[in-house]
């Protein structure tokens, strides 16, 4: 099964679909939720990233000998 949006089709396991409605699941909404998740935790990664970064250049620097 595709699920068609005006972005891109994404395909979905149509076993796994059935299954999930048979359970009662809002699959519409499932799938909302976990795409604003992913999106949060790639934000959250980026930052770490940046952080990380920015802690290294520190290191880095106060490593240093005062130049001079």
């Amino acid at each position: 099964m595709t699920i068609s949006t005006p972005a891109e089709p994404v395909a979905i396991d149509a076993a796994l679909l059935a299954r999930a409605r048979a359970a009662g699941v809002d699959v519409a909404a499932t799938c909302h939720a976990a795409l604003v998740r992913a999106i949060d935790e790639a934000a959250l990664a980026a930052q770490r990233a940046e952080s990380a970064a920015a802690i290294a250049e520190w290191n880095d620097w106060a490593g240093s000998p005062p130049t001079g």
